[in-house]
């Protein structure tokens, strides 16, 4: 039988913030994402990094995104790189500047599927070593690295599409689906990553062959750019020194909590935003 995650559980599972913490100590996180069409899913994921307790958030975005990323909120650090979409030369860019600042690091909000990018994503995942969480399109790069463990804390944040799309297999995951469940966990275990795979139940499995469920949350949060709060939350628990496994617990949890206050003010009729800024309570 797979356990089921608990609010009592999590409580126990949140650091405490020290007393006399000064910026940077409760975490800084690099959010690397964004493309000419999809220019909103790092700003989600960047406030999912902020209102879970993130001192400092990094959003490294394209050119063409610089200026409205930029003018949404005062409370990111912009970086922009050359081009519509992520490249080499901008992935060397996003490596330097995530060494000197950053606790861990968030690619594949709004990325696309554009020639280039999954190369770009593969040199950062390579040369980067601080908690990376694969979200969206760059979660395909676990394709293309030959030898694994990687050297840092991996946690891939995939729907039931992009999980099949990863496994090469038509398969849905389910509690009661024994084989589905197997496969979900051995792919963990063989990557040594960690994965929060999202859906109406969320399945969160270990490098060491651990699972939980996580069933809050309900249909308000198809609404898109959920699962992009969701990867920023993933990244500051990352960055505040927790293990990839219970960070995706207390992200999966959060996220789902927040739905449910937002679902008994607003019915259904929420947005990401919405759900962004309604952590902070839950996470309090």
């Amino acid at each position: 039988m797979i356990t089921k995650i608990k609010g009592s559980q999590v409580s126990k599972l949140m650091k405490r913030r020290k007393l006399d913490s000064h910026k940077g100590q409760n975490g800084t996180v690099m959010i690397i994402g964004g493309s000419l069409d999809f220019y909103g899913a790092p700003v989600l994921a960047g406030l999912g990094a902020l209102y879970s307790g993130a001192d400092l958030v990094y959003l490294f975005v394209p050119e063409c995104n610089f200026e409205c990323t930029r003018s949404l909120y005062p409370d990111f650090f912009v970086r922009k790189y050359s081009g519509e979409t992520f490249n080499l030369e901008a992935a060397k860019e996003a490596v330097e500047l995530a060494k000197k600042k950053c606790d861990s690091v968030v690619i594949g909000p709004g990325l696309s599927k554009a020639t280039g990018v999954i190369e770009a994503v593969k040199y950062v995942v390579e040369n980067l070593n601080i908690p990376t969480v694969l979200d969206a399109d760059a979660i395909n790069v676990l394709k293309d690295i030959e030898r694994f463990p990687l050297s840092q804390t991996i946690v891939a944040t995939p729907h039931q599409n992009e999980f099949r799309e990863l496994v090469d297999r038509d398969v849905t995951v389910k509690a009661e689906d024994t084989q589905s469940v197997v496969l979900l966990r051995s792919i963990s275990m063989d990557l040594h990553i960690n994965v929060l795979l999202k859906g109406a139940t969320d399945f969160i499995t270990s490098d060491e062959g651990y699972m939980e469920i996580n069933t809050n949350g309900n249909p308000g949060m198809t609404v898109g750019g959920t699962g992009d709060v969701l990867a920023g939350m993933v990244g500051t628990f990352l960055a505040q020194g927790m293990s990839g496994y219970d960070s995706a617990r207390l992200a999966a949890f959060f996220n789902g909590e927040a739905g449910d206050k937002l679902q008994k003010i607003k019915n259904y009729n929420f947005s990401a935003s919405d759900l962004a800024m309604k952590l902070a309570e839950v996470v309090r």
